[in-house]
Protein backbone atom coordinates (compact mmCIF):
# COMPACT_ATOMS: atom_id res chain seq x y z
CA UNK A 1 0.00 0.00 0.00
CA UNK A 2 2.66 2.60 1.15
CA UNK A 3 4.83 1.69 -2.36
CA UNK A 4 1.34 2.70 -4.50
CA UNK A 5 1.30 5.85 -2.59
CA UNK A 6 4.94 6.81 -3.48
CA UNK A 7 4.46 5.82 -6.90
CA UNK A 8 0.80 7.41 -7.36
CA UNK A 9 2.71 10.86 -5.60
CA UNK A 10 5.79 10.44 -7.84
CA UNK A 11 3.40 10.17 -11.16
CA UNK A 12 1.89 13.53 -9.98
CA UNK A 13 4.55 15.31 -9.68
CA UNK A 14 5.77 14.17 -13.15
CA UNK A 15 2.40 15.49 -14.42
CA UNK A 16 2.51 18.51 -12.81
CA UNK A 17 5.99 19.27 -14.06
CA UNK A 18 5.03 18.49 -17.54
CA UNK A 19 1.93 20.18 -17.10
CA UNK A 20 4.18 23.75 -15.65
CA UNK A 21 6.81 22.97 -18.61
CA UNK A 22 4.62 22.77 -21.86
CA UNK A 23 2.26 25.82 -20.34
CA UNK A 24 4.86 28.31 -19.07
CA UNK A 25 8.08 27.94 -21.06
CA UNK A 26 7.98 29.63 -24.23
CA UNK A 27 11.27 29.05 -26.07
CA UNK A 28 12.92 32.05 -28.32
CA UNK A 29 12.96 30.89 -32.04
CA UNK A 30 15.31 33.77 -33.34
CA UNK A 31 17.67 36.22 -31.46
CA UNK A 32 19.03 39.20 -34.02
CA UNK A 33 21.41 42.00 -33.66
CA UNK A 34 21.18 44.41 -36.62
CA UNK A 35 21.97 47.84 -37.37
CA UNK A 36 18.71 49.25 -39.04
CA UNK A 37 16.58 52.09 -39.58
CA UNK A 38 13.19 52.84 -37.47
CA UNK A 39 10.66 53.92 -40.01
CA UNK A 40 7.62 54.26 -37.39
CA UNK A 41 6.37 53.81 -33.76
CA UNK A 42 2.86 53.40 -31.64
CA UNK A 43 1.20 52.43 -29.45
CA UNK A 44 -1.95 51.47 -27.93
CA UNK A 45 -3.28 51.22 -24.47
CA UNK A 46 -0.87 48.31 -23.39
CA UNK A 47 1.33 47.84 -25.59
CA UNK A 48 3.80 50.11 -27.60
CA UNK A 49 6.07 48.81 -30.49
CA UNK A 50 8.46 50.01 -33.29
CA UNK A 51 8.52 49.15 -37.41
CA UNK A 52 11.72 48.55 -38.57
CA UNK A 53 12.98 48.99 -41.94
CA UNK A 54 12.58 45.17 -42.59
CA UNK A 55 8.98 45.48 -41.77
CA UNK A 56 9.22 43.52 -38.14
CA UNK A 57 7.19 44.97 -35.81
CA UNK A 58 9.20 44.80 -32.39
CA UNK A 59 7.18 45.20 -29.26
CA UNK A 60 8.79 47.53 -26.54
CA UNK A 61 7.70 46.88 -22.51
CA UNK A 62 9.31 49.99 -21.38
CA UNK A 63 7.78 53.18 -22.33
CA UNK A 64 10.76 55.47 -21.20
CA UNK A 65 12.44 54.11 -23.89
CA UNK A 66 9.65 53.71 -26.35
CA UNK A 67 9.31 57.98 -25.93
CA UNK A 68 13.16 58.41 -26.73
CA UNK A 69 13.44 56.95 -29.78
CA UNK A 70 13.34 59.16 -32.94
CA UNK A 71 12.04 57.67 -36.45
CA UNK A 72 13.94 57.74 -39.64
CA UNK A 73 17.08 57.07 -36.97
CA UNK A 74 19.68 53.92 -37.21
CA UNK A 75 19.95 52.15 -34.00
CA UNK A 76 21.66 48.59 -33.32
CA UNK A 77 19.02 46.67 -32.33
CA UNK A 78 18.67 42.81 -30.55
CA UNK A 79 15.57 41.24 -30.27
CA UNK A 80 14.08 38.03 -30.26
CA UNK A 81 11.19 36.55 -31.36
CA UNK A 82 8.95 34.04 -29.17
CA UNK A 83 7.62 30.90 -30.47
CA UNK A 84 3.89 31.06 -28.01
CA UNK A 85 3.99 34.85 -28.71
CA UNK A 86 4.82 35.10 -31.98
CA UNK A 87 5.72 38.80 -32.08
CA UNK A 88 9.38 39.88 -31.87
CA UNK A 89 10.11 41.54 -27.96
CA UNK A 90 13.19 44.07 -27.86
CA UNK A 91 16.19 42.86 -25.86
CA UNK A 92 18.69 45.96 -26.09
CA UNK A 93 18.91 48.78 -28.78
CA UNK A 94 21.74 51.68 -28.86
CA UNK A 95 21.60 54.69 -31.22
CA UNK A 96 24.21 54.06 -34.20
CA UNK A 97 26.58 56.47 -32.79
CA UNK A 98 27.69 54.71 -30.75
CA UNK A 99 29.16 52.19 -33.33
CA UNK A 100 26.92 49.18 -32.15
CA UNK A 101 28.33 48.55 -28.92
CA UNK A 102 25.95 47.61 -26.25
Amino acid sequence: MKSKIIVLSLMCLMGLFLLLRFSIYDPVLESTTENIEIINKDKNTSERWIVLSNDKKVYIEDLSIWALLEVNQNYTISYKLKKKSKRYNLIIIVPDEYEGQF
